[in-house]
C-alpha cells in the first residue's frame, strides 16, 4: 500500500435521491489538510461530524453519524466510507446538502470513478495501520467478526438467508487486489426484501428506493430486469458495508478478517471493540506507521 497520507485532488459533487429518506441530497468531497481525517458538515448548520466510530448514531438499515450533543445528523454515509478507504483517501471534507449522501446506483463504483478522475493528492505525514498480535472476535447471535494476524488484507464474508434468490453464499476478497475491488466489490449494490419495501415505507424509510439503486427479491425472484452484477452480488455487498463501516477507525487493518451474517450493527460494534482493546494496552493491537521503518513524517 502506499505509505504517504492521501486527500482528493480536487473538489468533486454528486447529486442524487436519499435511499431512506426520498429527499433530494447532494454531497461535496473536498481536499482536507494531512492527519485531519473524514470529516462531514452539514450544510444547514455549522457542526462538524467526524466519521469515527463514536460518531455513530444509528446502525439501522444504514450507518448514520451525529452524536448527543450535534443537533444534525448524516445518514448512509457507508457506501461513500468503503471508496474513500478503497482508494487510501485519508483525509477530506465532506459537504452534505440533505439528511443522507446519495444513494446513486446502490454501490461504491461511482464515487470510485469520480475520485479516480480528478485523482490524490500525497500529503506529508505517513500513513498509520492497525496491526494484530493475537486473535480478536466479537459474536452475537450466531452472527460473529473475527481477525487473525496477518500481513495480508483479505477479507471473507458468509451470508445465509432464507430466501431462495439470495440464499446463502461467501466470497474472499483481497483489499489489495485493484481488479477483484474494481470488478466486483465496488459495483456491487444494496439489496432488499420485496415483503420489507411496504412495512419500510410505512415508517418513513427506504421512501428513495428503487430498482435504479437496489436489488429487490421475492421469495426465489429477483425483480431487476438487468439481473445481478455478480453471482455473487450479495455477499460483495455485505462486504462493502464491512469495509465502509471499519473505514471508521480511520487507517487500513492489516489482517486475514473473517465475518458471517453481520450488519452494520456489528460492523461498528467490532470497530468500537478494537478501539477498546487498543486503550487497554492488551498487546492485542498495535496501531503505527503502515511502513515499520517509516518516521512519523516526511517531506511533502
Amino acid at each position: 500500500m502506499r505509505l504517504q497520507q492521501a486527500t482528493i485532488a480536487a473538489p468533486i459533487a454528486f447529486a442524487g435521491v436519499g435511499l431512506h429518506s426520498g429527499l433530494a441530497c447532494n454531497v461535496v468531497i473536498g481536499p482536507a489538510r494531512s492527519g485531519s481525517g473524514i470529516y462531514f458538515r452539514r450544510k444547514e448548520s455549522s457542526e462538524v461530524i467526524r466519521a469515527i466510530p463514536q460518531s455513530v448514531s444509528s446502525t439501522h438499515l444504514c450507518t448514520a453519524l451525529g452524536s448527543s450533543e450535534l443537533s444534525s445528523t448524516v445518514a448512509t454515509v457507508e457506501h461513500l466510507l468503503a471508496a474513500l478507504a478503497i482508494l487510501g483517501v485519508d483525509n477530506a471534507a465532506i459537504d452534505v446538502e440533505g439528511p443522507e449522501v446519495p444513494i446513486l446506483d446502490g454501490s461504491a463504483a461511482p464515487f470510485i470513478k469520480a475520485i479516480e478522475g480528478v485523482g490524490l493528492q500525497l500529503q506529508a505525514e505517513w500513513r498509520s495501520a492497525y496491526r494484530f498480535n493475537r486473535p480478536l472476535r466479537i459474536e452475537d447471535r450466531g452472527r460473529y467478526i473475527a481477525i487473525e494476524p496477518s500481513e495480508t488484507r483479505i477479507v471473507h464474508v458468509s451470508i445465509d438467508f432464507a430466501e431462495a434468490a439470495i440464499g446463502a453464499g461467501e466470497v474472499i476478497v483481497d483489499l489489495d487486489d485493484p481488479v477483484a475491488i474494481h470488478t466486483r466489490l465496488a459495483p456491487a449494490r444494496t439489496f432488499c426484501r420485496l415483503a420489507d419495501v411496504a412495512e419500510l415505507r410505512g415508517r418513513g424509510l427506504a421512501l428513495g428506493g428503487s430498482l435504479d439503486n437496489a436489488v429487490v427479491v421475492d421469495a426465489d425472484r429477483l425483480l431487476n430486469d438487468d439481473g445481478l452484477r455478480d453471482p455473487d452480488e450479495f455477499a460483495l455487498h455485505k462486504t462493502l458495508d464491512l469495509v465502509g463501516d471499519l473505514a471508521l477507525l480511520g487507517a487500513p487493518i492489516i489482517g486475514s478478517l473473517r465475518a458471517h451474517k453481520t450488519g452494520h450493527d456489528l460492523n461498528v460494534a467490532f470497530a468500537r471493540q478494537i478501539e477498546r482493546e487498543l486503550a487497554s494496552g492488551s498487546g492485542v493491537i498495535e496501531f503505527g506507521p503502515l511502513s515499520q521503518q517509516a518516521p512519523k513524517r516526511i517531506s511533502a
